[in-house]
């Protein structure tokens, strides 16, 4: 009897690490734009390992960290699950929305804010966001899907969620922006979990 139990319990576990990861279920998923790079992309097999823009001594995939966090965290509070995800990750999630954090980096003010998303994300959802930063961000908005990246993000396949927003914050390499966004960088957090909660009502 012990050789078949043996054979089974082998066979679980073969089939266990052959299998996708579990996807995860929350109210909101929360990502920061290349955090975890560069060593997160051997591992998951990213073959364009992006690691983001800089300037003056900040990296974006630092100031992404600090606005997720801080957005995450007063979610939380309030009651919210939160799948709080960095560049690379295994799995599949199952969220009410989505919202990929980020910085712009280009020729020296030649970018600003902007917005990312699916075709599948409501238009409620994309102008509530965009008239209440542009309202607040007092530098240029360059658009909405200003980009082909921006407009099909590897991380909205990551996800089951109707409403997926990528937000670029501003310009990191414009040093006005740059003056303006880092003290900043909290609030931009506690301002992007209100939206959520208003959008995403528990």
């Amino acid at each position: 009897m012990r050789l078949p139990a043996l054979l089974l319990v082998f066979a679980f576990a073969s089939f266990a690490a052959a299998a996708p990861a579990r996807a995860e279920d929350g109210d909101v998923l929360i990502q920061a734009g290349h955090e975890g790079r560069p060593a997160s992309c051997a591992p998951h097999h990213v073959t364009a390992c992006n690691l983001g823009t800089g300037a003056q001594g900040a990296q974006e995939r630092e100031w992404t960290v600090i606005v997720a966090d801080e957005a995450t965290s007063a979610l939380r509070a309030a009651g919210y699950t939160v799948l709080r995800r960095p560049a690379d990750y295994d799995g599949r999630d199952t969220a009410r929305a989505a919202v990929f954090i980020h910085f712009d980096g280009a020729q020296p003010c030649a970018s600003g804010a902007s917005l990312g998303f699916p075709e599948t994300t409501s238009r409620s959802f994309v102008d509530t966001w965009e008239q209440r930063y542009r309202a607040w961000f007092p530098y240029r908005f360059v658009g909405e899907n200003f980009t082909v990246n921006e407009h099909h993000y590897y991380g909205f396949r990551k996800v089951d969620a109707p409403e997926k927003m990528l937000i670029e914050f501003g310009e990191m390499t414009c040093p006005a922006q740059f003056a303006w966004m880092a003290p900043r960088l909290h609030e931009m957090g506690t301002r992007l979990a209100a939206f959520l909660k208003e959008q995403v009502p528990r």
